[in-house]
């Protein structure tokens, strides 16, 4: 049995390039991604960034799609945000 680890440099921006990502709630955000990926069954080795955008390093597990993995994770991030009363 082979094993294969694959490691992404993911950099994503926020909607517009706005300026949505306070320092005040960034620590919050950040565990709500790494939970994120948990439960995706994936691995979050780091993640930063700044109030316009996130740079993560994740090992994503083979049964999602990077697409789909990012595409729900972006989603889910300012549904998050909203729900938390952080942008409009």
């Amino acid at each position: 049995m082979s094993h294969i680890s694959i490691y992404y440099h993911i950099v994503w921006r926020t909607k517009y390039s706005e300026k949505t990502i306070e320092e005040s709630y960034e620590r919050d955000l950040f565990a709500y991604i790494t939970g994120y990926c948990r439960n995706k069954k994936s691995v979050l080795y780091r993640i930063n960034g700044m109030s316009d955008h996130v740079h993560m390093l994740v090992s994503i597990h083979p049964s999602y799609a990077v697409s789909s993995f990012m595409k729900v994770l972006k989603t889910e991030t300012s549904k998050w945000m909203k729900a938390c009363g952080l942008f409009p």
